[in-house]
């Protein structure tokens, strides 16, 4: 059972969690609705993290997070916090399913990968941590296409040149806007020799909290080891490790 100080910190987090790129400014009465706390309990919290630097007053009881998380924030690299959580998840995936995985991240136009596991084949994918890969033909990538809102991916598929890798590359952008429709409602995203002949991949996403994709995570062989059916049986495992993933960021437990 949490103790009185542990369930302290707790609800404070959820009183910061209340604020977020669309609330920047709130009053007590919606911090309270958003953390599902009463308002006096939230006012002293606030009170106490206005106290740290934690909140600031903004206006007659309206409040914002305050410098303090900003300093904090400024020393930490998400892509450095996302591949350190992820690694220790990692290895014991690649064991299980015998074949490369990967965590990447949009960057662009591109994904890049920050973390990997290769297959101890002899024949494997040439992935490396920091390698470049056009999103649309990669299934990391139109994992993370996919999450991006109508505007944002209309911007991406308007700016992007289509190069035919291969011949199921997909090369226009009405063929990827239908694509990526499947993929967002599916949850889950396939690449099949579309960024190279002879690989096939499938990638899950990696949310954080409020059910964002901050990154996607695969697994990728050649298509002799890797066949669909192969694929969705590995779907099961790649989303458990993805929730395992969340948890290890956010905290919570996993089904």
């Amino acid at each position: 059972m949490s103790t009185p100080e542990i369930l302290s910190v707790i609800k404070a987090f959820r009183v910061l969690s209340a604020f977020d790129g669309r609330r920047t400014i709130l009053t007590t009465a919606d911090i309270a609705k958003h953390a599902g706390m009463n308002s006096k309990t939230v006012h002293r919290f606030l009170m106490t993290l206005e106290n740290v630097g934690a909140i600031s007053r903004v206006g007659r009881g309206q409040f914002s997070l305050g410098m303090t998380l900003a300093d904090l924030g400024s020393q930490v690299s998400v892509h450095n916090v996302l591949s350190e959580a992820v690694m220790k998840h990692l290895d014991p995936l690649a064991e299980l399913l015998n074949e490369s995985v990967q965590v990447a991240v949009l960057d662009g136009q591109n994904i890049v990968s920050i973390a990997h596991i290769p297959s101890r084949h002899s024949l494997s994918i040439g992935i490396r941590i920091g390698k470049r890969w056009p999103a649309y033909c990669t299934a990391v990538g139109k994992m993370l296409l996919a999450d991006l809102d109508d505007s944002e991916l209309n911007k991406y598929i308007q700016s992007i040149h289509f190069e035919p890798r291969t011949s199921n590359t997909i090369t226009s952008a009405k063929s990827l806007t239908k694509h990526l429709m499947q993929v967002r409602k599916q949850g889950y995203a396939i690449n099949d020799q579309e960024s190279e002949r002879g690989m096939r991949g499938i990638a899950v996403p990696i949310m954080n909290t409020k059910s964002a994709t901050i990154a996607a995570l695969s697994v990728s062989g050649p298509i002799a080891r890797l066949r669909m059916s192969n694929l969705m049986r590995a779907k099961e495992d790649l989303e458990h490790v993805a929730r395992q993933i969340t948890q290890t960021l956010y905290g919570g437990s996993v089904d």
